[in-house]
């Protein structure tokens, strides 16, 4: 049916009927018009706007009391319908009932009128709005329960009462009458007012009775109201600040029941985010956000759940942007029922900075946690309560222990134990002191365990997050070794101060600074001063003499630092109490005591009686040398001058044997070779003896590769090795410093002696080796000889000291006493190992740290 024919058909009822479409007022036929001449039309309008369709089951039948327009209660009986063409309509069917008559108002009409509200006042105290009536002139003249809790006014007062005194909103009487005077053309109007902290939303009504008019003020408290909505200006403040300031953009996603989906609305600041942007109501959404490969399905997942079980939305992921890159993304968004669809109110933010960071928390979280939990110490967390809210396993191995006291307390653990709580309690004092001064505090438990005692040294120290106090942190190790060492060293305490008081020597303590802390008994006896006298004084000012000017101390302690050594001793010049100069020797050795302060222990030595020796040894020693030197001359000069008469006895001999051996009997010439073979011994030995002389440290170390020195000496005794069968061989040996020709001379004897003593009938075998030590080298020469006595060991090495008879083997008893020098300047050792028969090893060692005395 058309909107034509519906108004048709009305038209021709006569009972009065009203038409609305969507609540709106559509039409209405004369009986209704004629009816609505008493009463404001907006009394049925508002009731039909608040009409709930969906609650409400058609036809239905009410009654409604309305004022008409001369103030008197209507009652109208209203029938209701509804019908549905394209669109709904509602038709009103009603009709009046007058539930009061009209009755003319007296002269006192203040009092009529009075009279007339009291019959409602019962009704009109039991309503929570405040109801105010003023007269013509702004006078008081009514007010209902509500309003008298809005303002306290006694009934005497009333009309002593002005309207502006009440609310401001007048201002003053002009106001007033100005307001009177716009009420003539709208009689209905509303303002808002504060009184006593409540915000009251203010209808002003005007109504006549009986030809005066009177003012209605009624009150609604919309303080709830107010504040909600500034809550909501301040929240739309917050939104639009969040988004300005934010990385954030906002969405609403609707989801059908046609199962359509998509974005009803995304903030601009989503292109800003992420570079392109989502339309409104487009539906190939997913493809357009372009979300990472790995996470598709999930988003997915959550998506389909969040509608499904119509619960709030919240996904983590990776978006791919255009130029391939990877954001990290996270959307929360809240479901709504509204008008059969699901919206989806909801925000978007990039956190791929926080992703980072997270990253980077959880690998020093990761290694904090090993560090924590591998830390050889107790370590717990507690918050401002004391409760525990992280223990390492240190602390408490037990997991399932170590679990249970995360938010309690040590009293809850003595508790558990059953112990007494008397650690507890010594605790929570440590901790309160910790809290109270924002300083560390550090105390010792000791704990008794399998009959053992265990000392616990323990801390707590408070941190502050923003000057505000945030954790406590505590920590335990076992000093138990510490603490029995401390006590081994208090029991010893006594007795190394014992010891450096009885000590020989002077015993100073200084700093770095020279600054004497420590006297001992013997410094006081060598200077003279007492300990009081010497405390706190500089040990070089106080104690060394002016004769040792070039000395400074600051040299002194660098040159121990340098030199890597703990100690370093110098021989000084020291002045006493008296004033009286004599030598010290001071030793400095270099500590760090517990307060990782350096100091310096300092020993002194009075040594006048040892630099009087040393002087007199110095003196012998010079004489000593003199006649050493002298000697040598004498040696030499002798040796040599005796070459000349031997020379002589030898070629005088030699001639008589030529000359003469005819006129000679054989006696004659035996005495002659008697002679003769007596001075070539005697000029043997002497150049022996110029040789042995000869051996000395006169001339410079070299370098020598010791291979090439053994090959040429065994070249020089080929003719000696052939003629006793021989077999001469070496290891490898070494590079050397020493002095060349004597260390061939050195080899040279050993093996001629070797080859000299070879057993009969035997071929002579020398095996040389080189063995390498700290600070020399180590040599042997083993023959398989005819071996020494062991009481022979000591004399073989004398000059001229023979064990065999010249007739059976050559020589002067010369070789070995040239070995022995030999080894001497070269600061070694020789020694043999030898058994009759068996053989003979030659052992000689020569220095790396060759000291030329010359």
């Amino acid at each position: 049916m058309s909107e034509k024919s519906i108004i048709t058909l009305l038209q021709a009822v006569n009972a009065p009927i009203i038409a609305y479409k969507k609540k709106e007022l559509f039409f209405m036929n004369d009986s209704a018009t004629n009816v609505l001449q008493s009463i404001p039309v907006k009394h049925l309008n508002t009731f039909m706007s608040d009409l709930e369709l969906n609650e409400q089951l058609f036809p239905f039948v009410t009654k409604k009391y309305w004022n008409d327009k001369k103030g008197n209660i209507v009652e109208f009986e209203l029938n209701i319908s509804r019908y549905e063409a394209e669109e709904t309509y509602l038709l009103v069917a009603f009709k009046q009932n007058l539930t009061s008559e009209t009755h003319p108002i007296p002269a006192e009409k203040s009092d009529l009128i009075r009279k007339k509200l009291g019959l409602f006042e019962v009704f009109i105290n039991q309503i929570k709005e405040g109801v105010f009536v003023f007269d013509a002139d702004g006078k008081l003249v009514y007010k209902n329960g509500a309003a008298e809790k809005l303002v306290k006014i006694s009934d005497a007062d009333l009309k002593k009462t002005a309207i502006w005194e009440i609310f401001k909103y007048f201002q003053n009487s002009i106001v007033w009458k100005e307001t009177l005077q716009k009420a003539d053309k709208k009689k209905d109007f509303r303002f808002t007012e504060k009184i006593k902290g409540k915000y009251l939303l203010i209808e002003f009504q005007k109504r006549n009775f009986e030809g005066d008019n009177y003012y209605l003020m009624i009150c609604n408290d919309i303080t709830e109201k107010f504040k909600d909505k500034i809550a909501i200006e301040e929240r739309d403040s917050q939104i639009d600040f969040f988004q300005t300031n934010f990385p954030v953009a906002m969405f609403q996603f609707h989801v059908l029941k046609n199962k359509v989906h998509y974005f009803n609305y995304v903030s601009d600041s989503f292109q800003e985010l992420f570079g392109f942007k989502i339309l409104p109501h487009y539906k190939l959404w997913l493809t357009r956000l372009n979300i990472h490969p790995e996470d598709v399905s999930s988003f997915l997942e959550a998506t389909q759940q969040s509608i499904l079980y119509n619960e709030k939305f919240k996904f983590t992921g990776r978006m791919l942007l255009k130029n391939n890159s990877v954001k990290w993304f996270e959307a929360n968004a809240v479901p709504v029922f509204k008008n059969n669809k699901i919206v989806f109110n909801g925000i978007i933010w990039d956190i791929s900075q926080q992703k980072i960071a997270d990253f980077e928390i959880k690998k020093r979280r990761e290694f904090n946690d090993s560090v924590l939990f591998n830390i050889p110490a107790d370590i717990a967390v507690f918050d401002k309560n004391h409760n525990y809210l992280f223990i390492n396993p240190n602390g408490i191995a037990d997991p399932e222990l170590r679990n249970w006291m995360i938010g309690k307390n040590d009293f809850d653990y003595c508790a558990f134990k059953g112990v007494d709580n008397t650690l507890a309690i010594r605790r929570e004092e440590f901790f309160q002191e910790a809290k109270r001064t924002g300083k560390q505090v550090e105390w010792v438990d000791e704990v008794s365990k399998n009959n053992r005692t265990y000392y616990i040294l323990r801390r707590f120290y408070p941190f502050y997050v923003e000057d505000e106090f945030a954790y406590m942190i505590g920590y335990g190790i076992d000093i138990s070794d510490i603490k029995n060492l401390q006590n081994i060293l208090s029991k010893t305490e006594k007795q190394n101060n014992l010891i450096m008081q009885s000590s020989m020597e002077g015993i100073v303590i200084i700093d770095e600074d020279c600054t004497i802390s420590f006297w001992n008994t013997k410094a006081q006896k060598i200077f003279g001063w007492t300990l009081q006298e010497v405390i706190g004084k500089n040990l070089p000012e106080l104690i060394l003499s002016e004769e040792n000017s070039c000395f400074e101390i600051n040299d002194f302690f660098k040159k121990i630092e340098s030199s890597g050594q703990s100690n370093t001793t110098l021989d000084l010049l020291a002045i006493d109490r008296n004033k009286k100069i004599f030598p010290i020797e001071l030793t400095m050795i270099s500590v760090d005591d517990l307060d990782y302060k350096s100091k310096y222990f300092v020993f002194i030595r009075d040594i006048s009686s040892r630099k009087e020796k040393e002087l007199q040894i110095q003196q012998q020693n010079e004489i000593l040398k003199r006649q050493n030197t002298e000697l040598e001359q004498f040696n030499y000069i002798a040796s040599h001058d005796l070459q000349e008469p031997l020379l002589t006895i030898i070629g005088y001999s030699d001639l008589l044997l030529e000359e003469f051996s005819n006129d000679l009997n054989e006696e004659g010439k035996l005495f002659l070779d008697f002679i003769h073979n007596s001075a070539n011994r005697m000029r043997f030995l002497i150049s022996g003896l110029l040789e042995y002389n000869r051996i000395n440290k006169n001339s410079d170390t070299q370098w020598l590769d010791l291979n090439n020195t053994l090959s040429d000496v065994i070249d020089d005794l080929s003719v000696n090795i052939k003629e006793s069968n021989a077999l001469v061989h070496y290891d490898s040996l070494p590079v050397i410093e020493c002095y060349p020709i004597f260390i061939r001379l050195l080899f040279q004897n050993l093996i001629s002696n070797a080859l000299k003593f070879r057993k009969e009938n035997t071929g002579a075998e020398v095996h040389i080796q080189a063995k390498e030590h700290k600070d020399s080298w180590q040599f042997s020469v083993k023959d398989n000889g005819i071996g020494i006595e062991e009481k022979y060991f000591n004399q073989i090495f004398q000059i001229f000291r023979r064990l065999h008879t010249s007739e059976e083997y050559s020589g002067f008893g010369i070789g070995l006493a040239h070995c022995k020098k030999i080894v001497d300047i070269h600061n070694g050792k020789i020694w043999i190992e030898s058994k009759v028969n068996e053989g003979t090893t030659f052992f000689f060692t020569i220095s790396k740290k060759l000291i030329n005395d010359n």
